[in-house]
């Protein structure tokens, strides 16, 4: 397999000052480029720890664990507010894996900018389904797109509850071990000691590489079918709109959402993506992926730099 070179797009991050730390890229199940800047350790992959939760999500509706259209009120109705809104009840899985659930606000998220919504590390209440659904939910569920912590880390309580794993060990011999992910760190809440689930997977970039070519061959890895393909491909389409009305967002900011996953402007590509701009790409048409950590908030000139300099070398390769 030819090799691409990485040094336009190392001299693009140079020039544009982006915080980038490591780039891995795969075609036609081999690495074709890689650079490091510093050690290649693990490190917390943050919002991309969503994506995992999605593959424990189509896992667990595989096995009869869970449904999609199964209702948070109707699983949790011990931990509803007296007056419940219609919308929280009409609320299903499916829609909190969209960010469709209904709600207004980022839900459980890691530190608060909005003044008198504490941080999730900052509630009293440590029963964060309890205190998620105080919240007003606006709009019909499936219709609206909110970004928050809320979905990932439903999933992953129910999981829990219904398997007597934490949302780590239950993807243990399904998804890590097999890819040759061994004792990953995984944050916990304070509430039970469930996984965190919106974030706090730790991986390497490689280890990331990996979890990338795992959903470009549609959940296969080394010849066993990992996560159902029929999964994969719902997972990652096109199933809602996240254009925000009134802000300006790069194109790729705003081209669509799945369950946990972010659609791009071209290629018929899609992402995870983690605070800080930790990625995996999938690019199936170029039969690649690529992974990058980073400490860099302008997404879209990450973006921009791999579909400049990485992407027209791997449709060469095609």
């Amino acid at each position: 397999m030819k090799k691409i070179s990485l040094e336009g797009y190392i001299h693009d991050i140079i020039q544009k000052k982006l915080t980038t730390y490591h780039v891995v890229v795969r075609q036609h199940g081999e690495e074709v480029g890689r650079f490091d800047w510093r050690d290649n350790r693990r490190d917390n992959i943050h919002s991309v720890s969503k994506s995992f939760v999605s593959m424990a999500v189509g896992l667990a509706v595989e096995e009869g664990i869970l449904r999609l259209d199964e209702r948070p009120a109707e699983i949790f109705p011990d931990k509803l507010p007296k007056a419940p809104p219609e919308n929280l009840l009409k609320m299903t899985i499916r829609d909190t894996i969209m960010m469709a659930s209904g709600h207004d606000y980022f839900i459980l998220e890691g530190y608060s900018g909005v003044p008198g919504i504490p941080g999730r590390d900052e509630l009293e209440n440590d029963d964060w389904i309890q205190y998620a659904m105080t919240y007003d939910v606006p709009y019909t569920p499936g219709t609206h797109w909110k970004y928050n912590n809320f979905g990932p880390y439903l999933c992953s309580v129910v999981i829990q509850d219904r398997t007597g794993q934490r949302l780590r060990d239950y993807l243990m011999p399904r998804l890590f071990l097999p890819l040759g992910i061994k004792n990953p760190q995984w944050f916990e809440s304070a509430a039970g000691g469930y996984t965190l689930g919106c974030g706090g997977l730790h991986l390497s970039t490689t280890e990331l590489s990996r979890f990338a070519q795992l959903l470009l061959d549609k959940g296969r890895w080394e010849g066993r079918q990992l996560v159902p393909a029929a999964w994969i491909e719902e997972a990652t389409g096109n199933l809602i709109s996240n254009r925000v009305e009134g802000k300006a967002l790069g194109q790729d900011e705003c081209a669509g959402y799945g369950y946990f996953f972010w659609r791009c402007a071209r290629d018929n590509a899609y992402r995870g993506l983690g605070w800080g701009g930790q990625m995996v790409i999938v690019l199936p048409e170029q039969d690649a992926c690529v992974a990058i950590m980073s400490h860099e908030f302008d997404y879209q000139a990450l973006l921009d730099c791999v579909w400049d300099n990485i992407v027209p070398q791997l449709k060469e390769n095609c």
